[in-house]
Protein backbone atom coordinates (compact mmCIF):
# COMPACT_ATOMS: atom_id res chain seq x y z
CA UNK A 1 0.00 0.00 0.00
CA UNK A 2 2.47 2.31 1.18
CA UNK A 3 4.39 1.31 -2.03
CA UNK A 4 1.53 1.92 -4.84
CA UNK A 5 1.07 5.56 -2.84
CA UNK A 6 5.19 6.25 -2.90
CA UNK A 7 4.82 5.08 -6.86
CA UNK A 8 1.70 7.02 -7.21
CA UNK A 9 3.82 10.65 -6.42
CA UNK A 10 6.81 9.82 -8.80
CA UNK A 11 4.48 9.08 -11.51
CA UNK A 12 5.17 12.43 -13.08
CA UNK A 13 3.83 11.18 -16.77
CA UNK A 14 0.90 12.91 -16.50
CA UNK A 15 2.35 16.09 -16.09
CA UNK A 16 2.04 18.01 -19.74
CA UNK A 17 5.11 17.76 -21.74
CA UNK A 18 5.08 21.54 -21.87
CA UNK A 19 6.11 22.03 -18.57
CA UNK A 20 9.25 20.51 -19.30
CA UNK A 21 10.01 23.63 -21.59
CA UNK A 22 8.48 26.01 -19.16
CA UNK A 23 10.72 24.77 -16.71
CA UNK A 24 13.96 25.90 -18.66
CA UNK A 25 12.64 29.42 -18.90
CA UNK A 26 11.88 28.89 -15.19
CA UNK A 27 15.31 27.83 -14.24
CA UNK A 28 17.21 30.71 -16.37
CA UNK A 29 14.69 33.11 -14.68
CA UNK A 30 15.67 31.85 -11.26
CA UNK A 31 19.17 31.97 -11.32
CA UNK A 32 19.67 35.42 -12.82
CA UNK A 33 17.43 36.43 -9.82
CA UNK A 34 18.95 34.91 -6.85
CA UNK A 35 22.78 36.11 -8.32
CA UNK A 36 22.22 39.28 -8.79
CA UNK A 37 19.95 40.10 -5.56
CA UNK A 38 22.54 38.58 -3.38
CA UNK A 39 25.50 40.38 -5.40
CA UNK A 40 23.56 43.04 -4.80
CA UNK A 41 22.84 42.91 -1.55
CA UNK A 42 26.48 42.30 -0.63
CA UNK A 43 27.79 45.63 -2.78
CA UNK A 44 25.43 48.04 -1.22
CA UNK A 45 26.34 46.51 2.37
CA UNK A 46 29.47 46.77 1.60
CA UNK A 47 29.43 50.76 0.74
CA UNK A 48 28.09 51.18 3.67
CA UNK A 49 24.13 51.25 3.53
CA UNK A 50 21.82 50.84 5.78
CA UNK A 51 19.58 47.74 6.58
CA UNK A 52 16.92 50.03 5.99
CA UNK A 53 18.05 51.67 2.61
CA UNK A 54 18.86 47.98 1.44
CA UNK A 55 15.24 47.38 1.97
CA UNK A 56 13.29 50.58 0.50
CA UNK A 57 15.63 49.84 -2.54
CA UNK A 58 14.76 46.35 -3.18
CA UNK A 59 11.02 46.97 -2.47
CA UNK A 60 10.93 49.02 -5.67
CA UNK A 61 10.98 45.67 -7.49
CA UNK A 62 7.96 44.26 -5.94
CA UNK A 63 6.64 48.16 -6.58
CA UNK A 64 6.78 47.10 -10.55
CA UNK A 65 5.33 43.90 -10.21
CA UNK A 66 2.52 44.93 -8.39
CA UNK A 67 1.84 47.73 -11.21
CA UNK A 68 2.27 45.10 -14.05
CA UNK A 69 -0.68 42.45 -12.70
CA UNK A 70 -3.18 45.18 -13.83
CA UNK A 71 -2.17 44.95 -17.29
CA UNK A 72 -0.61 40.87 -17.80
CA UNK A 73 -4.34 39.74 -18.92
CA UNK A 74 -4.41 42.44 -21.78
CA UNK A 75 -0.63 42.11 -23.17
CA UNK A 76 -1.08 38.31 -23.21
CA UNK A 77 -4.12 38.09 -25.14
CA UNK A 78 -2.18 40.67 -27.82
CA UNK A 79 1.43 39.09 -27.63
CA UNK A 80 1.49 35.94 -26.20
CA UNK A 81 3.64 34.11 -24.53
CA UNK A 82 7.00 34.40 -26.34
CA UNK A 83 7.21 37.73 -26.91
CA UNK A 84 6.70 38.94 -23.42
CA UNK A 85 9.07 36.81 -21.72
CA UNK A 86 11.52 37.56 -24.40
CA UNK A 87 11.42 41.57 -24.27
CA UNK A 88 11.14 41.05 -20.78
CA UNK A 89 14.29 38.83 -20.48
CA UNK A 90 16.33 41.52 -22.88
CA UNK A 91 14.95 44.31 -20.94
CA UNK A 92 16.39 43.19 -17.14
CA UNK A 93 19.49 42.65 -18.80
CA UNK A 94 20.07 46.41 -19.51
CA UNK A 95 18.36 46.95 -16.15
CA UNK A 96 21.27 45.09 -14.63
CA UNK A 97 23.99 46.46 -16.51
CA UNK A 98 22.71 50.08 -15.68
CA UNK A 99 22.77 49.20 -11.96
CA UNK A 100 26.15 47.47 -11.90
CA UNK A 101 27.73 50.65 -13.79
CA UNK A 102 26.12 53.64 -12.00
CA UNK A 103 25.80 52.19 -8.11
CA UNK A 104 23.85 54.94 -6.56
CA UNK A 105 20.54 54.74 -4.33
CA UNK A 106 18.38 56.93 -6.84
CA UNK A 107 19.15 54.46 -10.04
CA UNK A 108 19.04 51.59 -8.49
CA UNK A 109 15.13 52.12 -7.31
CA UNK A 110 14.60 52.96 -10.73
CA UNK A 111 16.08 50.29 -12.14
CA UNK A 112 14.68 47.94 -9.47
CA UNK A 113 11.31 49.20 -10.42
CA UNK A 114 11.87 48.48 -14.26
CA UNK A 115 13.39 45.15 -13.87
CA UNK A 116 10.09 44.58 -11.27
CA UNK A 117 7.55 45.13 -13.89
CA UNK A 118 9.44 42.79 -16.61
CA UNK A 119 10.16 39.98 -14.09
CA UNK A 120 6.05 40.79 -13.04
CA UNK A 121 5.31 39.54 -16.64
CA UNK A 122 7.51 36.96 -17.28
CA UNK A 123 6.37 35.09 -14.19
CA UNK A 124 2.95 35.74 -14.16
CA UNK A 125 2.71 34.71 -17.95
CA UNK A 126 4.71 31.58 -16.62
CA UNK A 127 2.22 30.73 -13.83
CA UNK A 128 -0.57 31.51 -16.11
CA UNK A 129 0.74 28.92 -18.48
CA UNK A 130 1.42 26.07 -15.74
CA UNK A 131 -2.08 26.44 -14.10
CA UNK A 132 -3.53 26.60 -18.05
CA UNK A 133 -2.01 22.96 -19.32
CA UNK A 134 -3.00 21.18 -15.83
CA UNK A 135 -6.51 20.20 -14.04
CA UNK A 136 -7.17 18.88 -10.52
CA UNK A 137 -5.53 16.04 -10.62
CA UNK A 138 -1.69 16.63 -11.26
CA UNK A 139 -2.13 20.94 -10.69
CA UNK A 140 0.00 20.10 -7.59
CA UNK A 141 2.48 17.63 -8.93
CA UNK A 142 3.07 20.07 -12.31
CA UNK A 143 3.77 23.30 -10.45
CA UNK A 144 5.99 21.33 -8.16
CA UNK A 145 7.77 20.59 -11.05
CA UNK A 146 7.97 24.21 -12.36
CA UNK A 147 8.35 25.78 -9.11
CA UNK A 148 11.77 22.99 -8.20
CA UNK A 149 13.10 24.49 -12.00
CA UNK A 150 12.43 28.27 -10.39
CA UNK A 151 14.04 26.96 -6.69
CA UNK A 152 16.94 25.22 -8.10
CA UNK A 153 18.04 28.38 -9.87
CA UNK A 154 17.39 30.23 -6.79
CA UNK A 155 19.12 27.87 -5.27
CA UNK A 156 22.38 28.20 -7.65
CA UNK A 157 22.80 31.72 -8.24
CA UNK A 158 23.84 32.12 -4.23
CA UNK A 159 26.26 28.75 -4.80
CA UNK A 160 28.19 31.13 -7.92
CA UNK A 161 29.23 34.46 -5.79
CA UNK A 162 30.14 31.61 -2.81
CA UNK A 163 32.58 30.19 -5.40
CA UNK A 164 33.50 33.86 -7.32
CA UNK A 165 32.80 36.26 -4.83
CA UNK A 166 31.87 40.09 -5.45
CA UNK A 167 35.27 41.81 -6.69
CA UNK A 168 36.08 43.25 -9.74
CA UNK A 169 33.70 43.41 -12.56
CA UNK A 170 33.18 39.63 -11.56
CA UNK A 171 29.33 40.00 -10.94
CA UNK A 172 28.81 41.97 -14.26
CA UNK A 173 30.60 39.26 -15.85
CA UNK A 174 28.58 36.68 -14.37
CA UNK A 175 25.23 38.55 -15.08
CA UNK A 176 25.78 38.99 -18.76
CA UNK A 177 26.15 35.29 -19.22
CA UNK A 178 23.22 34.43 -17.04
CA UNK A 179 21.10 36.67 -19.42
CA UNK A 180 22.64 35.46 -22.83
CA UNK A 181 21.99 31.76 -21.74
CA UNK A 182 18.12 32.93 -20.87
CA UNK A 183 18.08 34.57 -24.21
CA UNK A 184 19.25 31.26 -25.69
CA UNK A 185 16.92 29.19 -23.57
CA UNK A 186 13.72 31.03 -24.86
CA UNK A 187 14.98 31.08 -28.72
CA UNK A 188 15.45 27.50 -28.90
CA UNK A 189 11.76 26.44 -27.48
CA UNK A 190 9.87 28.88 -29.40
CA UNK A 191 8.06 26.58 -31.07
CA UNK A 192 7.23 24.73 -28.24
CA UNK A 193 5.65 27.54 -26.41
CA UNK A 194 3.71 29.28 -29.45
CA UNK A 195 1.97 25.58 -29.01
CA UNK A 196 0.22 26.41 -26.32
CA UNK A 197 -3.13 27.61 -26.64
CA UNK A 198 -4.42 29.97 -24.40
CA UNK A 199 -8.05 29.81 -23.65
CA UNK A 200 -10.48 32.75 -23.91
CA UNK A 201 -9.75 34.79 -20.77
CA UNK A 202 -12.12 37.28 -19.19
CA UNK A 203 -11.31 40.81 -19.42
CA UNK A 204 -12.69 41.86 -16.36
CA UNK A 205 -10.55 42.45 -12.58
CA UNK A 206 -12.87 40.04 -10.51
CA UNK A 207 -11.13 41.39 -6.94
CA UNK A 208 -14.27 39.12 -5.72
CA UNK A 209 -11.97 36.30 -6.09
CA UNK A 210 -10.24 37.09 -2.57
CA UNK A 211 -13.92 36.28 -0.95
CA UNK A 212 -12.82 32.41 -2.53
CA UNK A 213 -10.23 32.18 0.49
CA UNK A 214 -8.89 34.77 1.69
CA UNK A 215 -6.87 32.25 4.58
CA UNK A 216 -4.72 31.65 1.14
CA UNK A 217 -4.52 35.12 0.43
CA UNK A 218 -3.17 36.14 3.45
CA UNK A 219 -1.08 33.28 3.62
CA UNK A 220 0.56 34.27 0.34
CA UNK A 221 0.77 38.19 1.55
CA UNK A 222 3.30 36.67 4.41
CA UNK A 223 5.15 34.87 1.79
CA UNK A 224 5.69 37.37 0.12
CA UNK A 225 7.24 39.01 3.12
CA UNK A 226 9.26 36.42 4.41
CA UNK A 227 10.62 35.93 0.62
CA UNK A 228 11.68 39.47 -0.34
CA UNK A 229 12.72 40.15 3.42
CA UNK A 230 14.99 36.71 2.99
CA UNK A 231 16.73 37.96 -0.27
CA UNK A 232 16.56 41.38 0.43
CA UNK A 233 18.16 41.03 4.03
CA UNK A 234 19.45 38.03 4.85
CA UNK A 235 22.77 38.50 3.63
CA UNK A 236 22.96 41.64 5.57
CA UNK A 237 21.83 39.83 8.61
CA UNK A 238 24.94 37.40 8.38
CA UNK A 239 27.26 40.33 7.50
CA UNK A 240 26.44 41.46 10.63
CA UNK A 241 27.31 38.43 12.35
CA UNK A 242 30.79 38.53 10.58
CA UNK A 243 30.15 35.73 7.70
CA UNK A 244 31.83 36.63 4.63
CA UNK A 245 30.11 36.71 0.88
CA UNK A 246 31.29 33.19 -0.33
CA UNK A 247 30.03 31.76 3.41
CA UNK A 248 26.96 33.51 2.74
CA UNK A 249 26.82 32.06 -0.79
CA UNK A 250 27.12 28.56 0.16
CA UNK A 251 24.47 28.49 2.75
CA UNK A 252 21.72 30.17 1.20
CA UNK A 253 22.47 27.94 -1.81
CA UNK A 254 22.46 24.32 0.68
CA UNK A 255 19.07 25.90 2.22
CA UNK A 256 17.62 26.81 -1.37
CA UNK A 257 18.51 23.10 -2.70
CA UNK A 258 16.70 20.74 -0.18
CA UNK A 259 13.76 23.56 -0.93
CA UNK A 260 14.22 22.53 -4.87
CA UNK A 261 14.25 18.45 -4.00
CA UNK A 262 10.85 18.79 -1.90
CA UNK A 263 8.89 20.44 -4.43
CA UNK A 264 8.09 17.58 -6.85
CA UNK A 265 7.09 15.87 -3.42
CA UNK A 266 5.70 18.87 -1.90
CA UNK A 267 3.32 19.06 -5.21
CA UNK A 268 2.31 15.86 -5.47
CA UNK A 269 1.34 15.37 -1.66
CA UNK A 270 -1.18 18.73 -2.15
CA UNK A 271 -2.78 16.30 -5.40
CA UNK A 272 -3.92 13.88 -2.59
CA UNK A 273 -4.33 15.31 0.81
CA UNK A 274 -5.95 18.60 1.97
CA UNK A 275 -3.91 21.44 0.87
CA UNK A 276 -5.09 23.96 3.53
CA UNK A 277 -3.90 21.59 6.35
CA UNK A 278 -0.87 21.49 4.36
CA UNK A 279 -0.32 25.12 4.73
CA UNK A 280 -1.18 25.13 7.89
CA UNK A 281 2.15 23.25 8.62
CA UNK A 282 4.07 25.36 6.33
CA UNK A 283 3.59 28.40 7.91
CA UNK A 284 4.32 26.36 11.41
CA UNK A 285 7.85 25.56 9.77
CA UNK A 286 8.37 29.23 9.11
CA UNK A 287 8.25 30.14 12.68
CA UNK A 288 10.93 27.00 13.65
CA UNK A 289 13.45 28.32 10.65
CA UNK A 290 13.24 31.32 12.37
CA UNK A 291 13.28 30.27 16.14
CA UNK A 292 16.25 28.04 15.38
CA UNK A 293 17.93 30.88 13.55
CA UNK A 294 17.39 33.16 16.97
CA UNK A 295 19.25 30.49 19.33
CA UNK A 296 21.52 29.01 16.47
CA UNK A 297 24.47 31.92 18.70
CA UNK A 298 26.20 32.17 15.00
CA UNK A 299 26.67 28.19 14.70
CA UNK A 300 27.27 27.52 10.81
CA UNK A 301 26.05 23.80 11.36
CA UNK A 302 22.82 25.45 13.05
CA UNK A 303 22.50 28.02 10.69
CA UNK A 304 22.24 25.83 7.73
CA UNK A 305 19.50 23.25 9.51
CA UNK A 306 17.50 26.54 9.62
CA UNK A 307 18.27 27.18 6.05
CA UNK A 308 16.89 24.08 5.04
CA UNK A 309 13.71 24.17 7.07
CA UNK A 310 13.30 27.77 5.57
CA UNK A 311 13.99 26.58 1.50
CA UNK A 312 11.61 23.89 2.50
CA UNK A 313 8.87 26.10 3.59
CA UNK A 314 8.91 28.75 1.24
CA UNK A 315 9.17 26.97 -1.63
CA UNK A 316 6.81 24.46 -0.74
CA UNK A 317 3.71 27.42 0.26
CA UNK A 318 4.03 28.99 -2.65
CA UNK A 319 3.89 25.73 -4.19
CA UNK A 320 0.69 24.51 -2.35
CA UNK A 321 -1.21 27.90 -2.55
CA UNK A 322 -0.96 28.28 -6.14
CA UNK A 323 -2.25 24.64 -6.37
CA UNK A 324 -5.17 25.66 -4.18
CA UNK A 325 -6.27 28.65 -5.88
CA UNK A 326 -6.04 27.01 -9.40
CA UNK A 327 -8.24 24.36 -8.72
CA UNK A 328 -11.18 26.35 -7.01
CA UNK A 329 -11.70 29.16 -9.70
CA UNK A 330 -13.05 29.30 -13.66
CA UNK A 331 -10.07 28.72 -16.77
CA UNK A 332 -11.62 31.99 -18.00
CA UNK A 333 -10.59 33.87 -14.80
CA UNK A 334 -7.22 32.29 -14.40
CA UNK A 335 -5.07 34.60 -15.88
CA UNK A 336 -6.38 37.45 -13.41
CA UNK A 337 -6.83 34.97 -10.98
CA UNK A 338 -3.28 34.41 -10.93
CA UNK A 339 -2.08 38.33 -11.60
CA UNK A 340 -3.85 38.82 -8.44
CA UNK A 341 -2.20 35.71 -6.71
CA UNK A 342 0.94 37.58 -7.43
CA UNK A 343 -0.21 41.32 -6.62
CA UNK A 344 -0.97 40.16 -3.06
CA UNK A 345 2.41 37.93 -3.23
CA UNK A 346 4.28 41.19 -4.33
CA UNK A 347 2.37 43.55 -2.01
CA UNK A 348 3.87 41.24 1.04
CA UNK A 349 7.19 41.61 -1.10
CA UNK A 350 6.87 45.71 -1.22
CA UNK A 351 6.29 45.99 2.42
CA UNK A 352 8.63 43.02 3.81
CA UNK A 353 12.32 44.68 3.05
CA UNK A 354 11.00 48.51 4.58
CA UNK A 355 9.70 46.92 7.62
CA UNK A 356 12.01 44.65 8.21
CA UNK A 357 15.20 46.68 6.89
CA UNK A 358 13.37 49.66 9.45
CA UNK A 359 13.53 47.31 12.62
CA UNK A 360 17.00 46.11 11.75
CA UNK A 361 18.44 49.26 12.19
CA UNK A 362 16.60 49.73 15.40
CA UNK A 363 16.75 46.72 16.95
CA UNK A 364 19.89 44.48 14.71
CA UNK A 365 19.15 40.89 13.69
CA UNK A 366 16.83 40.67 16.63
CA UNK A 367 14.35 43.04 14.12
CA UNK A 368 14.56 40.43 11.09
CA UNK A 369 14.44 37.65 13.00
CA UNK A 370 10.86 38.88 15.20
CA UNK A 371 9.73 40.99 12.62
CA UNK A 372 9.14 37.95 10.40
CA UNK A 373 7.34 36.05 13.26
CA UNK A 374 5.11 37.89 14.34
CA UNK A 375 3.45 37.79 10.73
CA UNK A 376 3.52 34.20 9.97
CA UNK A 377 2.23 34.05 13.72
CA UNK A 378 -0.99 36.74 12.81
CA UNK A 379 -1.43 35.13 9.56
CA UNK A 380 -1.86 31.31 11.56
CA UNK A 381 -4.41 32.93 13.72
CA UNK A 382 -6.40 34.23 11.07
CA UNK A 383 -6.56 30.97 9.49
CA UNK A 384 -7.76 28.87 12.56
CA UNK A 385 -10.32 31.54 12.76
CA UNK A 386 -10.85 31.24 9.55
CA UNK A 387 -11.38 27.28 9.71
CA UNK A 388 -13.71 27.69 12.50
CA UNK A 389 -16.39 30.20 10.99
CA UNK A 390 -16.14 27.60 8.11
CA UNK A 391 -16.73 24.58 10.20
CA UNK A 392 -19.84 26.67 12.13
CA UNK A 393 -20.99 27.76 8.34
CA UNK A 394 -21.09 24.36 7.01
Amino acid sequence: MILNSLKNYLDFNIVNSSIKYLSLVAFCTGIIISYFYTVLVILQKYAGYSEFLIGSIASFGPLGLIFSGFFVTKLLKKFGFYKIIFISAVTQGLCIILMLEFFHPINLSMCFFIFGIMGGLTWMTMDTWVNIVSNNSNRGKSIGIYNSSVTTGLALGPLIVGVLGTSSRIPLIVCMILVGLKIISLISIKKYVNQVIIPEQSSKMKFSILAISPFVFFAIFCAGIEDSSFLALFPAFMINDFFTDKQIGLYIFIGGIFGVLCQPFIGALSDNFNKRIIIFLLLFSHISWLMLLNFSNSNPYLIIFALMISGFASTSLYTVTLAYLGERINVTDIAFATSLFIIIYELGEYLGPIIVGFNMNIYGNSGFIYTLSSFVIVCIIFGIIRSLFKKNEN
